[in-house]
């Protein structure tokens, strides 16, 4: 027993004891990589194979695989909260020193079968696992090492198993089993066909609908003249534990447990796998007027270099053409309000309740298409996931510490670009971890840092960006000096070398 209540006990509460327990801050004792998965497998070894979906059971094993070729690379936890049907939010972390965060290294995030019918992340990240994993170990590849090493990457394959579950039965239960021997070669030689079955979980509630709709918080509090702009985690506690989504559908538990990871970890950059379509979609994902507009965030620019990080090094996405007969991209991004407009979805929560920024990447037009496949789209996909990944280095990190070279919690981190000679505010501020580190992704430019915390004096630095290609952010560090007297804080120093020296 770790905190005030056992794991075994928490996850066997009912739902809105479970919310309770979030609420009154249990869980944030709680360490999201403590449910470590037994190193042991005792079930058959499942290796990957490109020619053939996955099931659940099959995609614990492969990750189970990766992690005793690579055990000094990788490890395996769960989520505290299962699945509607009581299957495993399961994630593989990728680092040299990968059971816990390293001060100053940038947390990374893909999430895949969000939607539990559109299942090509599901199978790219079961890919990228043992990709990652032969070619750090292996295949002696000094750009994944160099990856691997100053990130902490972490892949979740499926959000929605219960979903995926729901999509390959419904296939094989209608038309599968007139055709073919067993589901397995359904699924290899057709997938599945229906656009809908399974998408939702197994309650029903689609979980890209069913986040807090921060959006609707942030374009209220923009109105005021010293708003909030970033963290809106006291907005997020109270429609998690005592409201319904913005489609008056009850929180489910993916999303519950999703938004407290989101909230509670350092993740710096991320995006959500999907499919449907191929474009890189970035935020906000829904205007005021809930409308279809461009509905740019305070880091738009930012945001369309990302988006287009992937959709260059994608084969196809960034090509002048439609691919799946619906919108035409430009250059394979689009504004996600200016697609359609989409309340309660992960991507914007990301972005106003945590440090996180993060895309949606639809992946292909075919939703669950057939294994066979599964090997071009991992071909098409490589080199942008990659590369993706990479983006975490942008801009600029640092410590925060005090006069006493401890670190500072929380600090506030504010961002003004150098505008044709003007200083513009990038109204999203980012916030210190618990070690005192921060990262900023910033395009190149000149931009004035501030720093602030209550109790401390406001510390400014100015820096030039050049961001280059696979090299770690550009670091900038800095000290805050308490506001007290003189005189206190010659009492307080003093103190401090007597304990010291002393005890």
């Amino acid at each position: 027993m770790r905190t005030l209540c056992s794991m075994r006990t928490f996850r066997e509460a009912p739902v809105m004891i479970r919310l309770a327990i979030f609420k009154s801050g249990i869980l944030s004792k709680l360490d999201y990589g403590s449910v470590v998965y037994d190193s042991k497998w005792h079930g058959d070894q499942v290796e990957i194979d490109n020619g053939n979906h996955h099931n659940t059971k099959e995609m614990f094993s492969i990750l189970q695989n990766v992690h005793e070729r690579c055990p000094e690379i990788t490890y395996i936890y769960d989520l505290p909260l299962k699945s509607v049907q009581e299957r495993p939010l399961r994630v593989i972390v990728f680092s040299d020193n990968p059971t816990e965060h390293e001060p100053l290294e940038p947390e990374f995030k893909y999430i895949g079968n969000m939607h539990g019918n559109e299942v090509v992340g599901r199978e790219l990240l079961l890919n990228l696992a043992e990709y990652l994993c032969n070619e750090y170990k292996f295949n002696n590849n000094e750009n994944i090492k160099k990856l691997v090493d100053n990130t902490r990457i972490h892949l979740m394959p499926s959000m929605n198993p219960d979903g995926w579950e729901i999509a390959a039965a419904n296939a094989w239960n209608t038309t599968g089993q007139q055709n073919f021997p067993d589901i397995k070669t359904m699924l290899k030689e057709e997938g599945t066909t229906d656009w809908t079955a399974g998408r939702a979980n197994a309650n029903g509630i689609d979980l890209n609908r069913n986040f807090p709709n921060l959006d609707e918080v942030i374009y209220e509090y923009n109105h005021l003249a010293n708003h909030r702009n970033n963290h809106l985690n006291i907005e997020t506690f109270i429609a998690l534990t005592t409201g319904s989504d913005c489609h008056d559908n009850p929180y489910q538990i993916e999303t519950v447990t999703v938004a407290f990871w989101i909230m509670q970890s350092s993740f710096v950059l991320s995006a959500n796998l999907h499919n449907g379509d191929l474009v890189a979609n970035y935020p906000y994902d829904d205007s005021e007027l809930h409308v279809k507009t461009y509905s740019p965030s305070p880091d738009d620019p930012l945001f369309q270099q990302l988006a287009e990080s992937y959709s260059y090094s994608h084969s196809k996405m960034a090509k002048s053409a439609k691919p799946c007969a619906t919108d035409l991209f430009q250059d394979g991004i689009t504004n996600g309000a200016n697609w359609y407009p989409v309340c309660g979805g992960m991507q914007d929560f990301n972005y106003l309740a945590s440090n996180c920024f993060e895309l949606t990447l639809e992946l292909g037009c075919r939703k669950f298409p057939p294994g066979k496949h599964l090997a071009g789209l991992w071909d098409d996909n490589k080199d942008a996931l990659i590369n993706f990944m990479w983006q975490t280095h942008l801009g600029i990190k640092g410590l925060i510490n005090d006069e006493d070279n401890e670190p500072i919690y929380n600090a506030t981190i504010k961002v003004f670009q150098l505008v044709n000679g003007h200083w513009k505010y990038i109204d999203h501020d980012v916030t210190s971890a618990k070690n005192g580190d921060y990262w900023r992704l910033l395009t190149d430019g000149s931009y004035a840092i501030l720093v602030k915390k209550s109790g401390y004096e406001t510390s400014i630095k100015y820096v030039d960006v050049q961001n280059g290609k696979d090299v770690e952010a550009q670091r900038v560090d800095f000290t805050l000096n308490s506001q007290m007297s003189n005189k206190r804080s010659h009492i307080q120093a003093l103190l401090k070398r007597l304990m010291k020296k002393n005890y």
